[in-house]
């Protein structure tokens, strides 16, 4: 969506992202539901899924059940590997080094991988801290998305904010988010539910767009240039 055409594909790349979560909240209730009466004496909501498929379903499907779950799980995290050692390869590394070859730009992607590959390994075991693997995903997203949702609300309802104020609402939100995840979870130094630290944490990253795009005030709209179709630019520009 960020790398859109223009403002009304963005909107309807929004609108279709949204549209495709909606089937995937009866898919991930559904089940729930029904091993609540299939299986009422369940000690964890983790084996509800194990249980469907070794009491329901018949040998042969069920292995290719399996099958399916393992290349959907192989196949996500080495999208998100590879995802993550792009963003840190192209969009950091060769920022600050523009002299790269393409061999040293391919290490280095390797390299990030398996970087990533031991932080995500060493990281599993704080899975236990959570009930479920549900409670966990909402938990993590209620700590990490909130600098992108502050970046969207602020920019739509202001034209004030600018993109260092987004920067920094990028940087100094993850940084934040992360302190209050471990203050909050791992080291449970405080005890208050992942739903407060969500709007906490939007409040603070909203905050942090408006001091910093407000000392750093955008051009103003008559030295902008938009006569060159949907892109924009500061004048004076050359749209040739």
């Amino acid at each position: 969506m960020l790398s859109a055409k223009n403002i009304d594909h963005a909107r309807w790349g929004a609108l279709f992202a949204g549209l495709l979560k909606l089937p995937v909240l009866f898919l991930i209730v559904l089940p729930g539901t029904c091993a609540l009466l299939l299986f009422p004496a369940l000690p964890r909501p983790d084996l509800v899924y194990p249980n469907l498929i070794l009491q329901l379903l018949p040998t042969g499907i069920m292995g290719l059940v399996v099958a399916g779950f393992v290349a959907a799980t192989m196949v996500s995290i080495a999208s998100m590997l590879n995802s993550a050692s792009t963003l840190i390869t192209m969009d950091i590394i060769k920022q600050f080094k523009l002299g790269l070859s393409d061999s040293k730009v391919v290490r280095i992607g390797r390299v990030s991988t398996a970087a990533l590959l031991v932080v995500a390994v060493a990281w599993a075991p704080q899975l236990q801290l959570f009930p479920s693997l549900w409670q966990y995903l909402q938990a993590v997203l209620a700590y990490a998305v909130p600098p992108v949702v502050a970046l969207f609300l602020v920019g739509m309802f202001w034209r004030g904010a600018n993109a260092e104020g987004a920067a920094a609402t990028m940087c100094l939100g993850s940084l934040f988010g992360f302190a209050l995840f471990m203050v909050n979870v791992v080291l449970r130094w405080t005890h208050f539910h992942f739903l407060y630290a969500a709007p906490i944490l939007t409040v603070l990253d909203a905050a942090i767009l408006v001091a910093v795009s407000l000392r750093n005030p955008a051009p103003a709209e008559a030295s902008i240039d938009v006569s060159c179709g949907d892109s924009i630019s500061v004048a004076p520009s050359n749209c040739g």
